[in-house]
């Protein structure tokens, strides 16, 4: 068929969160990809569904912070759903049915469905596996499941364990098309004709800012700066952040991101205590950059173990975007990018090649790094995929 009279695709996307935090500045790689997506002229339509809640507590959350503040009568599909028009091209779908009747919440989704993509075809793309009816309850062409990490080693789905390693079985048995961060996650999918790695990537342009002025809590803080930029939860690890501060009291340790609750007490007992550790809290996308274009070489600080070998850090793209040098405990899953990366998880060698990185950094370098990171883009990311759904279609 012919390019430009080719039927456009539309899209049902399950999302891993909500389109309120992605608006709030959060984002992750199914941010990134609906973002691409959304821009893409070979995308007719995509309903974007909201992190299904799989507990009252979150269902609740959503209905009074999402809906009831924001109560618009043309939105409301039933008392449960609301669809939210953000443009022509895309609408946003949340419910609480999830936790009440997965029935009526499928029944609702498809009248949906028809209705927004006026009778016409439409495939599903997944971001949720703690959910798998979508499949089989959607009446979708093409269904589609693009692993982010391998959510069974998720301490925050510890109780869900059991039920997650089934799901990602249902998923490799009913899934047209599998995309994996990483090669690690290949392991989780015994059809290996249906499952494509297509790692992480980044918005080189987004990177690129410049910022006329620093916020004060970066721009006060004295050089040279190793820094970290992420959620800090059970993998991040605080020893080696206390051993590096220790062993280099010329340095400054900036921590820009959200400490999660259970690593709170932790980090505030073990790292506040240190004069040149800086905790500096979450800060939203657009600020990002301006704090790593500060750092002296970026770090990721992360202990190795079954969760971390499934996934392919965004930062040390984000990192190579702004030139940075990185010392780093894992690989990326991008073989091109290791050449930029010193990798190690002994603490003493990790001192060492920080040191080392800060000794060499040229400017020759740098370009190189950025011009590395310019090609593992988002959009080369998207092309890929909607090569490989067209192949299928």
């Amino acid at each position: 068929m012919d390019k430009d009279n080719q039927e456009k695709l539309n899209i049902i996307m399950f999302n891993m969160s909500d389109y309120a935090e992605w608006e709030s500045g959060i984002q992750n790689r199914n941010y990134h990809i609906f973002k691409q997506l959304a821009l893409d002229n070979k995308i007719g339509k995509i309903l974007a569904v909201d992190y299904l809640p799989v507990k009252i507590k979150r269902a609740l959350r959503n209905y009074f912070q999402q809906w009831h503040k924001d109560f618009n009568l043309a939105e409301r599909v039933s008392w449960a759903t609301k669809c939210k028009k953000i443009s022509d091209k895309v609408s946003v779908y949340s419910s609480v049915y999830p936790v009440l009747s997965l029935h009526k919440f499928y029944k609702e989704l498809r009248k949906t469905a028809k209705k927004f993509f006026n009778g016409e075809k439409y495939l599903i793309w997944s971001y949720f596996p703690l959910e798998t009816g979508y499949f089989r309850e959607s009446g979708a062409e093409l269904k589609i499941f693009d692993a982010v990490d391998n959510w069974a080693e998720l301490s925050v789905y510890k109780s869900r364990k059991n039920l997650l390693k089934k799901n990602y079985h249902v998923l490799d048995d009913e899934a047209d098309l599998i995309f994996t961060v990483s090669q690690d996650l290949e392991n989780l999918f015994h059809h290996k004709e249906k499952v494509h790695h297509v790692p992480n990537g980044v918005d080189f342009k987004h990177y690129q800012r410049e910022y006329p002025l620093l916020n004060k809590d970066i721009g006060t803080i004295q050089k040279p700066i190793i820094g970290y930029v992420g959620n800090m939860q059970d993998r991040f690890d605080t020893d080696l952040i206390v051993y590096l501060a220790k062993n280099n009291p010329d340095k400054s340790f900036v921590l820009v991101g959200k400490v999660w609750r259970e690593k709170r007490k932790e980090m505030e007992e073990k790292l506040k205590v240190l004069p040149n550790v800086y905790l500096l809290g979450r800060k939203s996308y657009a600020e990002i950059p301006m704090y790593i274009q500060q750092f002296d070489v970026a770090i990721v600080a992360h202990k190795i173990n079954n969760f971390i070998k499934s996934t392919d850090p965004m930062k040390i793209y984000e990192y190579l975007a702004c030139g940075k040098p990185i010392v780093s405990t894992q690989e990326s899953t991008v073989k091109e990018l290791n050449e930029f990366i010193a990798v190690t998880d002994d603490y003493q060698k990790f001192s060492q090649k920080i040191n080392d990185l800060l000794a060499d950094d040229r400017q020759s370098l740098r370009e190189e790094r950025m011009e590395l990171a310019k090609n593992n883009s988002w959009l080369k990311r998207t092309e890929k995929m909607l090569e490989l759904i067209e192949e299928k279609l």
